[in-house]
């Protein structure tokens, strides 16, 4: 079992084409599970499953204060996306035991065929395997935070609108361009906020720890406020204190860097 985490966007259901509107309001879809469990098939099999069909392709619905709310799974482009990308992350040796190569180019034929007939489908939908990035944290305020707890457990999810979302990465952003800092961080934040660009600002973010949660015990759950952490790290750099920033700094990643360690012996 691959521990996943999620960040996902919401859009107000009138920002979605016609045909769309209509489908999410008749059909949502199913439940997060099995959105993961079609978006892992190819990792199973090496091969990519049939076109999916309809019945595969739903939504999160949320209803905020009488505003309809929908986070497309876009199912099969992240699948696409996911499989190209995978073949790149690993070494030319061993990716044609893991995707070969053939299945690469049908991938990518696709999805380039995808983008062509649909410019206006994008994935609302990030993942990330074993840990949650320490950059999606910036997005978000503690007070955020939402402990929950289903059939797996306790869970930790964060929401916000996206205007404030943009508006913390755009600080945290110019913030860290006047430090000393690896320019490979202020990178993947802006690459966050390219993400975002493409999303109407009546939009709502969601960090979801998912199945990810499940690699803490309760107590570490409930005294994990990471989101806060990130938050103090980049106001101590932006009055100066960089001893109290390394310190928060190296918790939170040692923190996340031992969990995020269980990807390599799985």
């Amino acid at each position: 079992m691959v521990r996943t985490g999620y960040l996902r966007v919401y859009q107000p259901l009138g920002a979605f084409s016609v045909w769309e509107r209509e489908r999410w309001g008749v059909d949502p879809g199913e439940s997060e599970d099995d959105d993961t469990k079609i978006a892992n098939k190819w990792l199973i099999g090496a091969a990519l499953p049939d076109l999916i069909g309809t019945s595969a392709e739903g939504a999160f619905v949320r209803e905020i204060e009488g505003t309809t709310y929908i986070c497309p799974w876009r199912t099969r482009l992240r699948m696409l996306a996911g499989l190209i990308a995978f073949r790149e992350s690993i070494p030319d040796e061993v990716a044609e035991a893991f995707v070969p190569e053939g299945e690469a180019i049908k991938a990518a034929h696709e999805l380039a065929q995808l983008t062509e007939d649909h410019p206006e489908v994008r994935s609302h939908i990030l993942h990330s395997n074993w840990h949650v990035p320490l950059r999606w944290f910036a997005a978000f305020d503690d007070t955020e935070r939402i402990l929950t707890e289903d059939k797996d457990g306790l869970r930790i999810r964060y929401e916000t609108k996206l205007s404030s979302a943009r508006a913390r990465l755009d600080r945290a952003i110019g913030v860290l361009e006047t430090s000393l800092i690896d320019e490979n961080v202020v990178v993947a934040l802006r690459e966050l906020i390219e993400w975002l660009d493409g999303f109407t600002e009546e939009g709502m973010i969601e960090l979801d720890y998912g199945s990810v949660a499940g690699m803490f015990p309760d107590d570490t759950l409930l005294d994990d406020h990471s989101a806060a952490e990130v938050g103090a790290c980049i106001d101590s750099m932006e009055t100066g204190d960089l001893v109290r920033a390394g310190r928060l700094f190296s918790s939170l990643t040692d923190r996340w860097t031992e969990a995020r360690a269980l990807e390599v012996v799985n």
